[in-house]
């Protein structure tokens, strides 16, 4: 049976030929397409997986036509086959008799070389396509971590059944889910040095805040339970049978492999003791990226302590971001009541004229325009004189005036006034009853007054210069009427009220 060929995504197309599998400029894809035939159809076609098919099945359908490979020889794809099986280890080959058929309709039988796709080719097949969507797949969760803690535990407690191939299940579990988190815990480590290097040069204070409390609440606990299995992992790699017994379950009652099947006893001998050799040297990288000392640190490809130190970093400056943003807030309460002192006196306010300074521009030979201060010497500041002409005003260029002016406010009459009508004492003011104003600054100070009324903090109702301790309406809420003389509308209150002075 013949299978349509894999069409090859572009994102795994280029790692493929960035990495050209088969060392082979004309053909760089040769190496992944061979492996990809013996994977899907080397055993479904019905024909043995010689050199002729492969050959075949190769230029029929595999053939990269969008950059115009030409079709592979035989000699070529030898070659290929060669660095596959000697080099790379992915592709096994063996000598059987098989049988050919001639085109006089007779049958032979001939010894030649047949090609099967080893374990770590098909491993390689699917490796490469999660490197491509690593970007995805990658990701630190707390979840995979108490898993991964979890079968820790399970393997150390020796619940696993060794019988059955359960124990080698879960020590393999064990090993993915120790990946998932170190690619995972890899992958936060640089995204944590590169978001606490902007978070250094940018302040975000908010995204700061939720940053700390991930790694505080999240990242820290996490790292922890990983440091405390750190005895466990040197426990499994002190019992001197546990390899043995992990290699052993590999081959339990349940396993499909056909070595166990026939009774091949080198073959179950070899496979026993690749395992063997497997469990013995996982454990010992495990136990490296567990253990403090510096030359393990160096030695090791997941130290979790040097994983660590880049949170100990990331939480360092993400305090610090904290401490610029807090030095950087305003006093929005000091500067409230600093603009209204301010206001108490803004009719008594001195603006002065600043003096004029002089650009460096302006100067000749300055050594460094950027720091005047540090100059050893300045020359005086040159003008280009300029012809100015005076122009002279009459009273034909004053403004039209207008029938009515706006009315001034006579403040000390103002004063007076309201002295006169509202104050019951020094510090006391009442207002019960409807007013008669003759100036407009009285009538319009004292609506502005009652509008404190709704506040507790008077420091923005300053009357006449003089600052108020307390404001309150009258029990009884009678409206009362306030008219200026000369207008022809008036205000109106909705009660009275009386207030106290500092």
């Amino acid at each position: 049976m013949n299978l349509v060929a894999l069409s090859i995504a572009q994102p795994l197309k280029n790692l493929l030929l960035a990495t050209n599998l088969g060392l082979n400029k004309n053909h760089p894809l040769a190496g992944w397409n061979i492996l990809t035939i013996l994977y899907r159809e080397g055993p479904t076609s019905g024909l043995p997986n010689t050199l002729d098919f492969l050959a075949r099945r190769y230029n029929s359908d595999y053939l990269d036509t969008v950059n115009e490979e030409t079709p592979i020889s035989d000699d070529v794809l030898r070659k290929i086959l060669v660095v596959l099986t000697e080099q790379a280890g992915l592709v096994e080959v063996n000598l059987r008799k098989v049988r050919r058929h001639m085109q006089s309709g007779k049958t032979i039988t001939q010894q030649t070389a047949l090609y099967r796709i080893t374990s770590s080719g098909i491993e390689y097949l699917r490796m490469m396509q999660r490197v491509v969507d690593a970007e995805s797949t990658v990701t630190a969760n707390t979840l995979r971590i108490d898993e991964y803690c979890r079968l820790v535990q399970k393997l150390v407690a020796r619940e696993s059944d060794a019988a059955t191939t359960q124990l080698y299940n879960d020590f393999a579990d064990m090993l993915t889910a120790y990946e998932d988190v170190m690619k995972g815990m890899h992958k936060l480590d640089e995204d944590l040095d590169e978001l606490a290097n902007d978070l250094a040069f940018n302040h975000g204070g908010t995204a700061a805040g939720h940053l700390q409390t991930m790694l505080r609440e999240k990242a820290v606990p996490a790292y922890q339970k990983l440091l405390g299995q750190a005895a466990r992992i040197k426990g499994l790699t002190a019992v001197p049978d546990f390899a043995e017994r992990v290699a052993r379950s590999q081959q339990g009652s349940d396993d499909l492999d056909t070595a166990s099947a026939v009774g091949d006893k080198a073959g179950m001998l070899l496979r026993f003791e690749r395992t063997q050799a497997y469990v013995t040297r996982q454990l010992g990288q495990m136990n490296l990226s567990f253990t403090s000392s510096s030359q393990a640190i160096d030695n090791s490809l997941d130290s979790i302590y040097l994983l660590f130190q880049t949170i100990l970093n990331a939480i360092k400056v993400l305090s610090q971001a904290f401490e610029h943003v807090r030095n950087q807030t305003i006093d929005v309460k000091a500067l409230t009541a600093e603009i209204d002192q301010l206001l108490q006196h803004y009719d008594r306010l001195t603006v002065y004229q600043p003096i004029l300074r002089h650009a460096p521009f302006d100067r000749d030979d300055v050594e460094d325009p950027n720091d005047l201060l540090d100059a050893s010497g300045m020359d005086p500041v040159t003008y280009v004189a300029e012809k100015k002409t005076r122009k002279v005003y009459t009273a034909a260029d004053n403004p039209e005036l207008v029938a009515t002016a706006a009315p001034t406010a006579d403040r000390q009459a103002a004063l007076a006034e309201f002295k006169q009508l509202v104050l019951r004492g020094p510090q006391h003011l009442v207002v019960d009853h409807d007013l008669e104003f003759a100036t407009l600054a009285a009538r319009d100070e004292l609506v502005r007054l009652y509008s404190a009324t709704n506040y507790h903090h008077y420091a923005s109702f300053t009357i006449f210069g003089r600052a108020v301790r307390r404001v309150q309406q009258l029990s009884r809420p009678i409206p009362l009427r306030l008219h200026c003389r000369g207008e022809k509308y008036s205000v109106y209150l909705p009660a009275g009220f009386e207030a106290w002075f500092e």
